[in-house]
């Protein structure tokens, strides 16, 4: 593809054209061009600024290895001086990654520049294309002709993104339904960067269901299906191949009869071009439902970042996606004011319209009505206090600073995204007495809610993360309903059936009693449960660890670390564990990836006694697990940035052997495992044996063995007597 452009500036006409394939294959590699050429004389001193977007994860331009990925090279007149550099700048945002290149001596009218990423043919393995799907991805062009003049637009080429090949085949199904009525179950192909993938044969429903089904051009479709027999099931499908393709959909509790409830999923807070993310706001509701499989989502822009058109936009396209029965939207945006003054706070409103009030007018053009920003946390919780609307606060951008607090607003916390998995932030609201419902999302900046991942990390860290919600009906008047009463919870992604009562009440009620009930507790995993914890407050009262009795044990080591370097956004919580394992007194068999959230991490040289890895936590597990041939002589060296030890295997028992490390915290865990998997389900009844007079939340946090979490919202409770 050659694409032109032309820029008519104060001193002539200056060119720009665009050189590469029209499509682009997410992750890939990838050779294309930007040649410029101006009408007239450039001064010394002028610039080009080559950038992408903010949610980019293109590759990072390097000039030092022509065959290594990455290699930009930079073709100009014999002689011609050239100086060029990368740089992060926010006063370009959204279009934050830059590569400019300045012309010392000027450029002769004329006379034209290439920049080549991925060099020549002849040179290394090209430049490394973004992880993510987009319609329209764009490398935005500008020029300065002094330090002293304002940055001028050249041209904005765009290529399309799409998926990769078949790697995963996701099964989704509603979470309880009745027998012997039919079900939506949904199928979706996935390439190893979690975008839609095609698959051109087809999957085979396994028992109790029967038959094929093909798959979409893109990447998913629904088939209705009834089982027929009460309990809980997991319906499986296969592809044949090599590898072949297995998909196991989420628990799914049959029961005899109609259903009062049922339990609904959907990402509450992720953004689309609309805000500092990628793809429209259209494709991004789309993704939701048709991709995704979520139940309801709402779009939560930077509110410096909308313009009015832009929040005209954003009110009818959630207007347009919503739907009663099928799909639920809230509308919403996120008030994106510094820590310092509040931080990040979602705003939800029930309606198809609202007023927009935004923090500032950062990156707003029109400043007509800047009269109406709320700059401060105190603005905005005058502004809302006595209306219908929800707040979630939430470890984002821009930490939400707990010191303020309104409990008829602030109903949601936010415990894991993108960002990090930040159970810190919960436990902070709890030590403050805050009674807020428990909730997850991906605050995703990819397009793609619901089913985001961190690709190569560039802005993000982990996968993101899913609410649970269990409703009468699929409405937006049910939804803001059970929101407002904090009936909810949040996973790291997994669709985990999570129940937690006591007497009456219900995850998210206030109960006033004279003497405590106990607590009853329902999981029914995606995968074997690890461990089920009890909490009063900040507080852990008792833990069932399920692996524990899942004896015998095999001659399979984890080992295990998680971590953040510091409470917060992406780039304050990452903490890189890149190391190496050493065995002595026994040999590696195999070894493979545990909880990693991208292809970037794992295990990348295996030898019979040693292997290295890439990983990045925050606050998240990652982990090795490797098989050893006998254990009786066994020892290991885990040598990593956040920590190092040594440790023998041979008496390493059913219970893991824990090391930790504080400022920041930071834990490695060794545990043998089980030679029988660990159940998939647990129902069981916590006590407090000795509950203190006052007002406690008492909640339940699920781990599963591949490293998955979800968080209960507390019963808030108030021992009178």
């Amino acid at each position: 593809m050659s694409t032109a452009f032309e820029a008519v500036t104060d001193l002539g006409t200056a060119r720009v054209r665009y050189e590469g394939e029209p499509v682009l294959v997410a992750g890939s590699r990838a050779r294309f061009g930007i040649a410029f050429e101006a009408g007239f004389t450039l001064p010394a001193g002028a610039e080009l600024g080559l950038a992408r977007r903010w949610p980019s994860d293109w590759g990072t331009p390097q000039w030092s290895d022509p065959s290594s990925a990455d290699f930009v090279a930079f073709v100009a007149a014999p002689g011609r001086q050239l100086r060029w550099w990368n740089a992060r700048l926010h006063p370009w945002h959204p279009f934050d990654h830059i590569l400019f290149v300045a012309f010392p001596e000027g450029l002769p009218a004329g006379e034209r520049l290439w920049v080549r990423f991925g060099g020549a043919a002849d040179d290394g393995p090209g430049f490394v294309v973004q992880t993510f799907i987009e319609e329209t991805s764009p490398l935005l062009v500008r020029m300065r002709v002094a330090a002293d003049q304002p940055w001028i637009d050249l041209a904005r080429p765009e290529v399309r993104i799409v998926g990769a090949a078949a790697h995963r085949l996701v099964l989704s199904a509603p979470s309880q339904v009745s027998a012997n009525v039919t079900f939506p179950l949904h199928l979706r192909i996935e390439d190893a960067w979690g975008n839609p993938a095609r698959l051109d044969v087809d999957v085979r429903l396994d028992a109790p269901l029967s038959g094929s089904v093909r798959i979409a051009p893109e990447g998913h479709v629904r088939v209705d299906v009834a089982v027929a027999s009460p309990g809980i099931h997991r319906l499986r499908a296969h592809v044949d191949g090599t590898p072949p393709l297995v998909g196991v959909a989420n628990p799914i509790e049959v029961v005899d009869g109609s259903l009062d409830h049922r339990l609904c999923w959907g990402d509450l807070h992720a953004q689309s071009v609309i805000g500092c993310g990628a793809r429209s706001i259209d494709a991004f509701y789309d993704h939701a439902r048709d991709f995704a499989a979520t139940d309801f989502a709402s779009h939560q822009a930077n509110c410096f970042l909308v313009s009015n058109p832009d929040w005209r936009e954003t009110q009818a396209s959630t207007r347009r996606a919503q739907d009663d029965g099928r799909f639920v939207t809230l509308l919403g945006v996120e008030w994106s004011a510094a820590s310092a003054a509040g931080g990040d706070h979602n705003l939800y409103f029930g309606g198809d319209a609202a007023e927009l009030h935004r923090c500032s007018h950062e990156f707003v053009v029109d400043k007509s009505d800047v009269a109406s920003d709320l700059p401060h946390v105190d603005d905005l919780h005058r502004h809302y206090r006595g209306t219908d609307t929800i707040v979630a606060v939430h470890v984002g951008g821009r930490t939400a600073d707990l010191r303020w607090h309104e409990p008829t607003l602030d109903r949601l916390l936010e415990v894991h995204s993108t960002h990090a998995t930040s159970e810190w932030f919960l436990l902070e609201a709890l030590r403050r007495g805050y009674r807020m419902g428990v909730i997850a999302g991906s605050d995703s900046v990819d397009g793609r809610p619901g089913a985001s991942h961190p690709g190569h990390m560039g802005v993000r860290n982990v996968g993101g993360g899913l609410t649970a919600v269990a409703l009468s009906s699929l409405t937006r008047s049910g939804l803001w309903s059970a929101l407002k009463a904090r009936h909810c919870y949040g996973t790291t992604g997994p669709r985990i059936i999570l129940r937690l009562t006591a007497a009456a009440a219900q995850m998210g009620d206030e109960l006033r009693v004279d003497r405590l009930p106990p607590f009853d507790v329902v999981v029914e995993g995606t995968a074997p449960l690890e461990s089920i914890t009890f909490f009063r407050d900040d507080a852990p009262l008792a833990m069932i660890d399920l692996m524990k009795a899942a004896a015998p044990l095999s001659n399979a080591v984890r080992i295990g670390w998680r971590g953040a370097s510091a409470p917060g956004n992406w780039q304050r919580a990452r903490m890189r564990w890149d190391g190496t394992l050493r065995i002595e007194g026994a040999r590696i068999v195999a070894a493979r990836p545990w909880a990693m959230d991208t292809p970037d991490e794992g295990p990348r040289e295996v030898t019979p006694a040693s292997l290295r890895w890439r990983s990045v936590t925050a606050g998240d597990w990652d982990g090795i697990v490797v098989e050893l041939d006998d254990l009786a002589r066994a020892a290991l060296t885990f040598v990593s940035e956040p920590m190092t030890i040594a440790s023998r295997l041979s008496d390493l028992g059913e219970a893991p052997r824990i090391f930790t490390a504080e400022n920041p915290e930071r834990t490695v865990e060794l545990r043998r495992l089980p030679a029988v998997t660990p159940p998939m389900g647990w129902r069981g009844r916590f006590e407090d044996a000795d509950p203190p007079l006052g007002a406690h939340a008492y909640w339940v946090r699920v781990r599963q063995a591949d490293g998955a979490l979800a968080w209960s919202t507390p019963i808030f409770t108030t021992l009178a007597s």
